[in-house]
């Protein structure tokens, strides 16, 4: 740290000659004159070096103790601007790059996201990119509290956002909410009817008239738990006490059976390539884009786009806003080519498969049927299959 400050400040290195050497030295400590790296050349010669800003101050404390100070050589970042203070042309780039590198340190170089476990960080970059927070953005004119603000509102998911802008990064923290429980309101009526048909297995009802028992076999739409609760009249009472209308709440299960069908065709078109292809390159800047290719577009009736990115990064691995564009236009031409039945057959299991988890919804599968047809270029696949799951829908009235 000493040697980098050292170096900042510059210094000089000097030899003093004369009967009394020694007493240049002890001049120089009683003076509060920092010197470092003496030297002894011979009995009336020393060598040291000093501050750039200190040198002014040591011929006259040499004349003091008798002897003479003479430069040697200048170092540091002021002697090497004083040995280039001819080269204009020099001195002019490194002032265009110190002011380059103070001026592009007020634009933002990149935004990074953290804190975010469920919400996407494109979701995020995608809202703070429409309030102007993106790469290239200029630091001093954003409104980095206006900015979190929005964010939340936005995004109900999160909870808390802040946007720290250091230098040319800018880092947004956010907190995601925990979700609320879905309330039910009570005072709305309804009732629960079957979501498919079926045979009843189990009911479980919290409240409401429940209308079906184990055994009884109930078809879609049918009400499983009614909304309106008839009261039950005492022993000897020959009259109607009438009864109450509230939400029906419960579960109820049953066998049922579905049949879920899904079909390929026998024959695909596949891409062929030509060998034909054009590179476009373009150069991505701070959010801006420099394109070194005509305009025009593409001849090739059918062809696929390929892009790759070369993004300049720094030595700690952080990404800069400059990257370098490359774009392939590969030409292709369709040639239809048979199935492999049994990939077919397989790629049909797996998303009849999907639908049917999707559709018992964290019921029992109990047994399963497969039925495989082909006809009029098509192969068909057919799942017939025997569940045990939840069938109750809450429909308000």
């Amino acid at each position: 740290m000493r040697q980098a400050a050292n170096w900042v400040r510059g210094w000089v290195e000097f030899q003093v000659t004369g009967e009394t050497p020694e007493e240049f030295l002890n001049l120089c400590a009683r003076c509060d004159l920092g010197f470092w790296k003496p030297r002894k050349v011979d009995g009336s010669t020393w060598v040291c070096r000093v501050s750039f800003l200190d040198w002014p101050k040591v011929p006259p404390l040499a004349e003091r103790a008798g002897c003479q100070a003479g430069l040697l050589r200048r170092g540091g970042l002021p002697g090497l601007v004083w040995r280039a203070r001819y080269r204009y042309v020099l001195l002019a780039g490194l002032a265009l790059c110190l002011g380059a590198v103070a001026a592009l340190g007020q634009f933002v170089w990149a935004v990074e996201v953290v804190g975010n476990e469920t919400v996407p960080t494109g979701a995020i970059l995608a809202q703070l990119r429409s309030q102007g927070l993106r790469p290239g953005a200029f630091g001093p004119g954003l409104d980095t509290r206006q900015i979190g603000n929005v964010l939340i509102l936005d995004i109900p998911e999160l909870s808390w956002a802040s946007v720290n802008l250091r230098g040319a990064v800018c880092q947004v923290v956010v907190r995601e909410g925990v979700a609320k429980p879905e309330l039910v309101d009570e005072t709305k009526i309804a009732k629960v009817v079957a979501k498919y048909p079926g045979i009843v297995t189990r009911v479980a009802a919290t409240q409401g008239q429940q209308m079906v028992q184990k055994g009884n076999t109930v078809a879609a739409g049918d009400t499983l738990i009614n909304s309106y609760v008839d009261f039950e009249e005492p022993v000897g009472y020959n009259g109607d006490m009438g009864g109450i209308t509230v939400r029906a709440m419960g579960r109820v299960w049953a066998r049922t059976w579905h049949t879920l069908t899904a079909a390929i065709p026998l024959e695909l078109e596949a891409k062929l390539p030509t060998g034909r292809a054009v590179a476009r390159w373009s150069l991505e800047v701070l959010g801006r884009t420099v394109k070194f290719y005509p305009k025009g577009s593409i001849s090739y009736a059918k062809y696929d786009k390929i892009a790759s990115y070369y993004t300049a990064s720094l030595p700690g691995g952080q990404a800069l806003p400059l990257s370098l564009k490359r774009v392939v236009c590969r030409e292709y031409q369709t040639q239809a080519v048979p199935v492999d039945p049994e990939e077919a057959e397989a790629i049909l299991r797996d998303r009849l498969t999907r639908r049917l988890e999707q559709v018992v919804d964290g019921g029992e599968v109990l047994r399963t049927d497969w039925k495989l047809d082909r006809a009029d270029g098509l192969l068909t696949l057919t799942l017939l299959a025997e569940c045990e799951q939840e069938i109750g829908l809450t429909v308000e009235e």
